[in-house]
């Protein structure tokens, strides 16, 4: 004990100086790691240089085929179906008749409305003789005047349905509102007694169609209606048409998982007349947001990252050392970005293998 209280002071000092000694060592080996020079290595990296060229800014989105003019008829009585004039696929115009119902019923009911609207106006004109003196004088009682409310309400519901049976009977006939092709009936048989609910027969104009796809929120932002577009279908990947955006709606898509929205293009240059392109093809439309000709461009691969911060790594002639270069960079491709500060074309940049 005597001996311990003795060394304490030398024994306080000594550890002192052992951890200032073990920092000392520490401090040093980081700043030898911070230090370390970066050497090109031939076998996992190769040498590009910057170069001039157009790049664009793009966003690409996954569509389908549409069409804008569409038409499911229905009768709006129900009745015996007559005879149906046309089949799927068939091509009908703006006007054509194309069903019919039994109108035979429905004329004898208009007939017997007619009689009723008849005998409604027989009745009131006899009732306004009956009361045309105390109308002149002036002297009509309570009852009179009800009777004569009453007498003109009969009439005038004999009236409305005589024409309403009339315009079942125009209504037994279905035209098409558009020209188009027939691509679906529900109930093509004749002779079968029908709701308005169970005889739908489709009409779609093939040269309305129309590309859509979807745009999520964070895209549909930097698209406006007019901004040129290329689309390129699946079922003709040789072809491109030259579209523009027409329509972003303005409220998203229900039940997706996320926010989208509505986007349209239309399609260029096609009638369509020979329904070469239909419903549901399914293609990609790239939409053009911002070029640039001529500026200096590298593959995206050439670029790397620091806290954000973007550079690359440059080989100074014969020197195997790589030297750390910061860079602006501008618009972004999946392989190119464009170079705005940092680099000429004579640099030797490198970029893994």
């Amino acid at each position: 004990m005597n001996f311990f209280k003795k060394h304490l002071k030398k024994i306080i000092i000594i550890s002192i100086i052992l951890v200032i000694s073990g920092f000392s060592i520490y401090k040093a080996n980081a700043n030898t790691k911070t230090t370390d020079i970066t050497k090109f290595n031939e076998k996992k990296e190769t040498i590009v240089s910057p170069k001039r060229e157009t790049i664009k800014e793009e966003i690409t989105l996954t569509g389908s085929v549409d069409a804008a003019t569409k038409a499911n008829l229905q009768f709006q009585t129900s009745g015996q179906l007559a005879w149906v004039g046309i089949k799927v696929g068939d091509k009908v115009k703006k006007y054509q008749a194309i069903a019919s119902l039994n109108k035979e019923v429905l004329k004898k009911q208009l007939q017997a409305d007619f009689n009723t609207y008849r005998s409604a106006l027989a009745t009131f004109d006899d009732t306004q003789d009956d009361y045309k003196n105390e109308k002149d004088n002036l002297t009509l009682t309570d009852d009179m005047k009800r009777i004569l409310v009453r007498s003109q309400n009969t009439l005038d519901n004999s009236v409305i349905n005589y024409e309403l049976q009339d315009l079942a009977v125009k209504y037994a006939t279905l035209t098409s509102p558009i020209n188009g092709i027939v691509t679906d009936i529900e109930q093509p048989n004749s002779g079968v007694n029908i709701t308005p609910a169970s005889a739908t027969f489709s009409i779609i104009d093939p040269t309305s169609i129309y590309f859509k796809a979807q745009i999520d929120q964070e895209d549909v932002t930097r698209v406006k209606v007019g901004d040129k577009t290329t689309i390129i279908l699946d079922s003709f990947p040789d072809k491109e048409f030259t579209s523009e955006v027409t329509y972003i709606s303005f409220t998203p898509i229900s039940g997706q998982t996320s926010t989208v929205y509505e986007i349209r293009f239309k399609l260029t240059g096609n009638d369509n007349q020979n329904i070469n392109y239909r419903l549901g093809m399914d293609g990609d439309a790239i939409i053009s947001l911002r070029q640039v000709d001529n500026t200096l461009t590298l593959p995206s691969d050439a670029v790397r990252q620091d806290k954000n911060e973007p550079y690359v790594l440059v080989k100074s002639g014969d020197s195997e050392v790589l030297t750390k270069k910061n860079v602006k960079i501008g618009i972004e491709t999946d392989t190119t970005v464009e170079i705005l500060e940092g680099l000429s074309e004579n640099d030797q940049v490198v970029i893994s293998k």
